[in-house]
């Protein structure tokens, strides 16, 4: 048979630097609020969609894909014979160790 491959690389850094700011000006620290609730709205989808995969193939439950851009475009890594590994890069910072947990 024939194997493909894909790699798909996502950057969710952003919501990290939304209290760790003090200077910004209103309309930046807007677009940072905005920025971090996008995110954990697609960690949200993928967190859903990840958990709907675990169940295993009970019926024909639909996997909810669609429900950010996050889990629209690694819906080829995620479902099937699909084997993903995530990769987190994370600060070793004693100020960045809430985030972490």
């Amino acid at each position: 048979g024939t194997r493909s491959s894909s790699f798909s690389f996502v950057d969710l850094a952003g919501a990290e630097r939304q209290s760790s700011t003090s200077t910004a000006d209103l309309g930046e620290e807007m677009m940072r609020v905005k920025e971090a609730g996008a995110i954990n709205k697609s960690l949200s989808a993928l967190t859903d969609v990840v958990l709907s995969l675990s169940e295993g193939p009970q019926g024909s439950k639909h996997i909810r894909y669609r429900d950010s851009k996050l889990t629209f475009l690694l819906r080829d890594s995620l479902g099937g014979n699909a084997k993903s590994a995530i990769v987190a890069n994370v600060a070793p910072s004693q100020v960045c160790q809430a985030e972490t947990a």
